[in-house]
Formats: C-alpha cells, structure tokens, sequence
C-alpha cells in the first residue's frame, strides 16, 4: 500500500513539473485550476516535514500513555498526511492531465468539481499546518 502511495506521488510530481505549453493569448491571472495546483505544489514539500515530525514524536513517545499529546499529534500528523493523499489521488482521478497541466476547457460539472477541489485543498492546507504546528510545539515542550 506503502508502494502504491509512493508510485502516485512521483506520478503526480512529475506531472506537476512539466512546463506549460505556450499559449498564444495571455492570461489575466492565474487560473483557477492553476491556483488550485499551487496549492498542492505549496503543501507538497510539508509532506515531508510530516513525515519527519512523526519519526521525532515516535523517537521518545510514551507507549504507556496512549492519551498523551504525542500520541494525538501522532494522529493528527497521519490524518493530515492521509488527507493530503485521499485528496491527489481524488483530484488525480477528477481531470485529465490536459486539463490540469495545459489549461484545457473544462465543462461545467468539471467547474463545479474544481470549485469543491479548490475548497478542499484550503481546507487540507489548514488541517496540514495544523497539525505540523501542534507537532512543533510538541517537541519543543
């Protein structure tokens, strides 16, 4: 499961990391789509930093006392982590890669679907910083 996690990420990396083609007009800002993936791009690097911050809780946690506040930052840490995952491989799932890397038109329900993305992803960046600042506080107790 560990594997297929990992495969999904360094799909979604590379495909993040390809250039756009070049447009003929300018836009006038960023795009919808294009902020929603900046979203993703600015989580990406704290997936690490969660990573890190559950082996430094779990290096001196209290195995005894499962209610510590180790042992929920744990938690939150995991929940956040799987969160983020649940949601690469849902938005993954919802666009082509046409749509999400070189702008293509989208229809309305897909419009719809990038509105509920988007709300998600703010609300997955609230829960990952979260759970990282509580962790920090944590170790620094």
């Amino acid at each position: 499961m560990k594997n297929l996690f990992m495969a999904l990420l360094v799909v979604i990396l590379f495909t993040a990391c390809k250039e756009k083609e070049t447009k003929t007009e300018e836009p006038q800002g960023p795009s919808q789509m294009e902020q929603v993936v900046a979203i993703h791009d600015e989580l990406m690097p704290k997936m690490s930093v969660i990573g890190e911050l559950i082996s430094k809780i779990e290096a001196n946690i209290d195995t005894l006392n499962v209610d510590s506040v180790k042992v929920k930052s744990i938690v939150e840490l995991k929940s956040a982590n799987e969160s983020m995952m649940n949601w690469m491989m849902g938005f993954g799932s919802a666009f082509e890669t046409n749509e999400i890397m070189n702008g293509a038109d989208l229809t309305e329900d897909k419009k719809q679907t990038l509105n509920e993305f988007e709300q998600s992803a703010n609300d997955l960046k609230v829960q990952m910083e979260t759970a990282i600042k509580n962790a920090e506080d944590v170790l620094n107790q």
